[in-house]
């Protein structure tokens, strides 16, 4: 039973800590700002700054929940049109059901994760230290070993697997087009 407990805590553990690292990187404006104004891109996609600083925020609140729509208003080139297009409010629609799941888990976890703490706090407390530490490198090294086996598969697979994915996606424009 402790150790079943001891790897639960590790891999929630490692749960929590990807995807709240995620959370603080990649949801954070100023992770972005500085990189596209070191780059110039809002002159090299015809945009203001003020414009693609806004869209980034706009997206951001969108994917963290604090919007209920990603609609918004840029001008691009001169042009006055909607941030987003059908296409990428489709597809992000779709980024932040997998984000918010994600952070439903991570939160979930870490709940887990804390109770694990407290039964081994009253129960084991001599030795909580030692069973937690070993449940973490348990499910580290199983996560590794899943790393290394999934890096493989992709390594001999993902050639024929990218050709087949493609090759499938043409034979439905081609059979669309012929539909149409």
């Amino acid at each position: 039973m402790r150790r079943v407990l001891s790897f639960i805590f590790g891999w929630c553990f490692i749960i929590v800590c990807v995807v709240f690292s995620i959370k603080s990187t990649a949801l954070n404006p100023d992770f972005y700002i500085p990189k596209y104004e070191e780059m110039d891109l809002a002159s090299d996609i015809g945009v203001s700054k003020k414009d693609l600083n806004q869209s980034i925020r706009l997206l951001l609140e969108y994917l963290d929940d604090k919007r209920a729509d990603i609609k918004g208003h840029i001008t691009w080139y001169g042009v006055s049109q909607e941030t987003f297009n059908e296409k990428e409010t489709s597809h992000m629609v779709d980024v932040k059901a997998l984000y918010q799941n994600a952070l439903r888990v991570a939160k979930t976890a870490l709940i887990i994760l804390v109770l694990i703490v407290l039964y081994f706090y009253w129960n084991e407390k001599e030795l909580m230290f030692a069973y937690l530490s070993k449940g973490f490198l348990t499910a580290m090294f199983t996560f590794i070993l899943i790393l290394v086996f999934l890096m493989l598969f992709f390594l001999i697979f993902y050639p024929s697997l990218s050709r087949n994915f493609h090759h499938l996606e043409c034979f439905y424009l081609v059979s669309f087009f012929d539909i149409v």
